[in-house]
């Protein structure tokens, strides 16, 4: 589909560059503010933030956007009696929208760099293991919000705590260290705050894998609790919604 509505491609990738030419005002407005500057400035930080944010809130949204979508149609019943495993299932469903949002990073990151002559430094194996720590949980975090989509259909809770809260308080576009005190501790309790922090590290500082320990820690231990987790709620889920007979409500 992408390939075949060429002029909506075209648009779509026009829309980043946008996006990467609109960061150019607010990091004047904003000047050499000493909480940006260990990262080398504003555009840095935020290029950084934007980039992945957008790839992780994929993480968390495609597999619920799926589940709503096969309700909508009528399919969802046909899909989870396939000869499947939840978690290929899982997999399968969010394929397509993880290869377009790496896309759309890897555009962005790249033009930011190419205009605001960002230079990203560091270990990339170290990157790609945060990248995909982080990926991970959010990604768990979408098999939980699918749950609450399979039985209550609308009104999913997840969507404020996670989306929401992450975008303002995960270090997106604000430094955690500007917070007040009490807000920093919501930040640390994020996942995306750990995530973001350890790419930073790498990328804009280019600290090694050791230094940033504590980072990757923590994002294992969300990950640990995040996936059994999901994958207990999925199927509990979907046992409620076999019991009510609601597969197929929307």
């Amino acid at each position: 589909m992408a390939v075949s509505y060429r002029m909506d491609f075209c648009f779509k990738i026009a829309s980043i560059l946008l996006m990467v030419a609109m960061l150019y005002f607010p990091a004047k407005l904003i000047g050499s503010n000493p909480a940006v500057q260990e990262y080398g400035g504003y555009l840095p930080f935020v290029a950084i933030g934007m980039a992945l944010m957008n790839y992780f809130m994929t993480g968390y949204q495609s597999f619920a956007a799926a589940i709503r979508s096969e309700q909508v149609m009528g399919t969802l019943e046909s899909v989870l009696m396939a000869p499947v495993r939840i978690p290929v299932l899982v997999i399968a469903s969010s394929a397509w929208d993880f290869c377009w949002a790496l896309l759309n990073a890897a555009i962005f990151l790249v033009a930011a760099g190419l205009i605001y002559h960002i230079e990203f430094k560091g270990n990339p194996i170290g990157a790609a293991v945060f990248l995909i720590l982080t990926t991970l949980v959010y990604a768990c975090l979408g098999v939980i919000s699918a749950s609450f989509i399979m039985v209550f259909k609308r009104g999913n809770p997840m969507n404020f705590f996670v989306g929401t809260i992450s975008t303002l308080l995960g270090g997106t576009v604000f430094p955690v260290s500007i917070f007040p005190h009490w807000l920093q501790k919501i930040s640390y309790a994020l996942p995306l705050t750990w995530g973001l922090d350890g790419l930073r590290g790498i990328l804009l500082k280019g600290l090694p894998m050791s230094v940033l320990l504590p980072q990757l820690g923590v994002l294992a231990l969300f990950a640990s609790v995040a996936l059994p987790l999901s994958l207990f709620c999925f199927k509990k889920a979907i046992y409620i919604a076999q019991r009510q007979g609601s597969l197929l409500q929307y």
